[in-house]
């Protein structure tokens, strides 16, 4: 869906990854990568309560850090709106030529050893070698242990689903320049986490099931990318829009107050189109999404479309961490209860 050959996930820019033909493939890029950005914003408005949790918070489960490009929410602020943030220029045309990533750290034993056990246990690909999971042994092991807790805490029928994929199993990455394992950098180089279900590099266009992470992303954000790895499980590279009309989707929309008004056709159409053409075709008249922080402080996330607005509330009902009381949406966690587990 990107037909003007701009990423379409957020802002009037907004476009969809581009699946009209392998020369178009081969110069611009796939809106899959901006399927992150989602996670961006949940995070971002995350900021506004993070003093007071993180004054409050356990040992070992820290708040979740706020990404470099995330908008801040202003200083004692006590409730906020978080609105899609605007990628930056250089992303929009960026080709998919590979460039030399900055030099990773060694490759610390136990991440080694944790990648392994989790390609065992659950048929994932966690990358170690090349890629920066932190900057010593410490770091680099929590990162990984990061995605073994966001997988621990998703329900069977979800990671069974993400791993069992005609494009090979879910595979993550992580660097601090948002680049795929091909090495396209899609946001210019920027630390950026998010999913795609394309990749391309020296070797071309290709299918792909992948989750690029920033370096230090939180299980929250992790699971967030893997629900999104969980609705687009059965569309083709960069036909996203081809999901919001399957029944599991339709059902969620209608459980939680997201309405269509465009027809199917011409969310078929919207394939090819810009990500604001298919966010005009559906309406949320549903609660607002407002949470709370362990201080009292709120916050409301702003989804997108329908496909976002799932990704937020299943990384929130599942992936949270303990110290985060679960938000007052009781039609999202019935939803998930009856149709996911």
């Amino acid at each position: 869906m990107a037909g003007d050959g701009h990423p379409t996930w957020h802002g009037e820019s907004d476009g969809c990854g581009p699946d009209d033909g392998a020369a178009r493939r081969r110069r611009s890029p796939t809106r899959g990568f901006f399927i992150g950005m989602g996670a961006i914003v949940m995070f971002a408005v995350l900021l506004t309560a993070m003093g007071a949790m993180a004054a409050g918070s356990p040992a070992g489960d820290p708040a979740p850090p706020v990404p470099a490009e995330s908008p801040a929410p202003e200083a004692g602020a006590t409730a906020s709106t978080v609105q899609n943030p605007t990628t930056i220029a250089s992303s929009w045309s960026a080709g998919p030529t590979p460039v030399s990533p900055a030099p990773a750290p060694p490759a610390a034993s136990d991440a080694v050893r944790l990648a392994g056990e989790a390609d065992e246990v659950y048929d994932v690909r966690i990358v170690v070698a090349g890629q920066d999971w932190g900057a010593d042994d410490a770091a680099q092991t929590a990162n990984v242990e990061a995605v073994i807790s966001a997988i621990d805490r998703l329900p069977a029928t979800v990671i069974s689903a993400v791993v069992a994929h005609a494009n090979g199993p879910l595979t993550f990455v992580s660097n601090h320049q948002g680049s795929t394992l091909d090495g396209w950098q899609p946001y210019g180089g920027q630390p950026m986490t998010y999913y795609t279900n394309s990749d391309q590099g020296s070797a071309g266009y290709h299918a792909s099931n992948q989750v690029v992470l920033s370096v230090g992303a939180t299980s929250m954000s992790i699971g967030h990318e893997i629900f999104h790895a969980y609705q687009f499980r059965s569309v083709g590279p960069d036909q996203y829009a081809l999901a919001l009309l399957q029944p599991e989707v339709r059902s969620f929309m209608e459980a939680v107050g997201w309405r269509q008004v465009g027809s199917d056709e011409e969310v078929r159409q919207a394939v090819n189109q810009p990500w604001s053409e298919l966010n005009s075709l559906y309406v949320y008249e549903g609660r607002a999404l407002t949470y709370s922080s362990t201080s009292g402080a709120t916050s409301t996330i702003s989804a997108a479309n329908p496909a976002e607005a799932f990704a937020i509330a299943g990384s929130f009902y599942y992936t949270r961490s303990s110290w985060m009381p679960l938000p007052d949406w009781p039609e999202y966690w019935a939803w998930f209860q009856a149709n996911v587990g």
